[in-house]
């Protein structure tokens, strides 16, 4: 016992001086890397817009960005870092956007994408494409964004982060008003079918929704190429979930989160026009 005693606590001390080195060496490099990164964050912003006198960092929403100014206190531009959900995992960005509003730059900080697929976002012929877009201009891979070749997903994951980052930047710190989320109210609504489409994993999700009596009673998917089996997980939670609330306001299917969302957002999509 004495010696099962003694080894117990000789691991209990080598465990606990590991966790110490690594959360040391994780402090040291986590320091070095965000140093890195606002260096890099002020040489993105000189080299776009040059113009600039000062910068300031401004927080508006849970949202930082770095403002530019130039020498009459005018804003030039500014530059915010977003995240969107990739194949891999969370993708780190920031944007650039001009004094009119209007895209001028987008680098990736960091991604876990397929090598040789996915994490070609991070190249300068794929985000040159998002230069020049406004809060007018379409977003949409596919069709105004070229989806790179075996990686579908990292392509439409960027197209639609850049996009709702940049609507958020404008709301936040460009003074341009929210946009209306569109709502339905069933009891409204004539009886018939109604369709809709909305993104969801790795393809548009097309939705036909029936309604009688002022009431939600079937809902069928019409077209989707997302992953059969993570596909089925949110078709038959999510369906019956909207059904039996009569609302797209409910919980999504664990483990597949983006082909729930865009069941709900089809369906919204369907009802609200």
């Amino acid at each position: 016992m004495k010696e099962i005693a003694r080894l117990g606590l000789i691991l209990m001390l080598i465990c606990a001086v590991a966790a110490g080195s690594l959360s040391y060496v994780n402090g040291i490099t986590s320091a070095i890397i965000a140093d890195r990164e606002e260096k890099e964050k002020i040489a993105q912003m000189q080299k776009l817009f040059p113009d600039v006198a000062t910068l300031e960092d401004k927080t508006v929403d849970g949202m930082t960005a770095t403002i530019g100014l130039d020498g009459a206190g005018k804003m030039v531009g500014l530059l915010a870092e977003a995240r969107t959900e990739g194949y891999a995992g969370t993708i780190r960005f920031t944007l650039a956007v001009d004094g009119s509003g209007k895209i001028v730059g987008v680098n990736i900080l960091s991604q876990s994408e397929t090598p040789g697929l996915g994490d070609k976002i991070k190249e300068p012929a794929f985000l040159s494409q998002f230069v020049g877009k406004t809060g007018k201009d379409p977003i949409t891979a596919g069709q105004d964004i070229d989806i790179l070749a075996g990686a579908t997903v990292s392509t439409r994951a960027m197209a639609s982060g850049v996009k709702k980052a940049l609507a958020e930047i404008l709301v936040r710190f460009m003074g341009a008003e929210a946009p209306k989320q569109p709502t339905f109210n069933p009891s409204a609504l004539k009886d018939g079918k109604y369709t809709g489409t909305a993104d969801g994993f790795k393809s548009d999700i097309k939705v036909e929704v029936t309604i009688v009596g002022g009431k939600i009673t079937e809902i069928k998917v019409l077209e989707h190429n997302d992953t059969a089996n993570f596909f089925k997980m949110a078709e038959e939670e999510v369906i019956p979930r909207i059904i039996n609330k009569q609302s797209v306001e409910v919980d999504a299917a664990s483990g597949a989160t983006g082909s729930s969302k865009g069941i709900m957002q089809a369906v919204l999509n369907a009802l609200a026009k």
